[in-house]
């Protein structure tokens, strides 16, 4: 692809190639979630394996397809998007794209295009997408902070068949999406993930919680920083949150029900709707803004 023109989405026409292994009419379960793995990895290697055998042409409109489908993403296009997945057909969409395409979607806190990408079947419940929510959390900045929650809170709440563990630890650290906006001290990301009913007491593989990690300061911490982690630590407190992971576990094993924070609160609604909680914990903080 060159760096002066996009790859277009292949218009719609009937297929090149013998076609024995290209279904012409799509079928009921593709046309509803046409981004959806109708295979697994092994079967889908095998049939492409044929392919490259007996119908190359085939192979290359579906990996032709496959790259659209990522420039479209990359682009930011939502247009473009839903032009690629309506003019594809059964097979056209190869794994490895569609999760590079939900990936890049994720990174550029596209709240469109993530919608776009679930609603078309792209899985959720993927091993590659396991720690979607840690990569949103990592991206999240004030500019972007008011998608990237909303972004989380689509991951979390899912699509009524699969969804991501809002505790899921990280593989290399055990660190969940709430250590992430802790340690990064993001007051209002780490607001959201407690409402999302994030665990307070979670203990990673390096004994931290995400108390103790919010009272772990940075050099590079700026202003706003700084008074954020003492912020953070007492509401972490307030929903029972421990700093010693002897006393995080020790809390995590008792029967009662998470304590809610404390604070006089206003609650008002955004024009779009979303409600959102404004709770005044300093002189220049508010618990949440978007």
């Amino acid at each position: 692809l060159s760096q002066q023109g996009l790859a277009q989405p292949p218009p719609k026409r009937p297929r090149s190639g013998n076609g024995r292994h290209r279904p012409m009419v799509k079928n009921a379960a593709f046309a509803a979630k046409p981004l959806a793995f109708y295979e697994d990895a092994q079967v889908e290697g095998a049939r492409l394996e044929l392919l490259k055998k007996e119908d190359p042409i085939a192979l290359q409109d579906a990996v032709n397809t496959s790259k659209a489908l990522v420039e479209a993403v990359k682009a930011g296009s939502l247009e473009e998007l839903q032009d690629v997945v309506a003019n594809a057909l059964e097979g056209d969409f190869l794994q490895a794209f569609v999760m590079q395409a939900m990936v890049l979607a994720l990174k550029g806190a596209s709240l469109e295009l993530v919608k776009a990408l679930q609603g078309f079947g792209a899985p959720l419940a993927h091993e590659q997408l396991a720690e979607a929510l840690h990569l949103v959390c990592e991206i999240t900045t004030r500019e972007n902070f008011s998608d990237a929650w909303r972004i989380l809170q689509l991951l979390v709440e899912g699509d009524g068949q699969f969804k991501v563990d809002i505790n899921q630890p990280r593989s290399i650290d055990g660190w969940t999406p709430l250590c992430v906006a802790c340690a990064d001290a993001c007051l209002p990301l780490a607001f959201k993930l407690l409402e999302f009913d994030a665990d307070p007491n979670i203990i990673t593989r390096g004994n931290d919680t995400p108390l103790s990690l919010v009272k772990s300061r940075r050099d590079t911490d700026n202003e706003e920083q700084k008074e954020a982690r003492d912020i953070i630590s007492s509401m972490l407190r307030s929903y029972g949150g421990q700093e010693r992971w002897q006393d995080a576990l020790t809390q995590s094993r008792r029967p009662a029900a998470r304590r809610k924070p404390k604070g006089e609160e206003q609650v008002a609604f955004a024009e779009d709707g979303a409600k959102s909680v404004q709770q005044a914990v300093s002189a220049t903080h508010t618990r949440f803004s978007a």
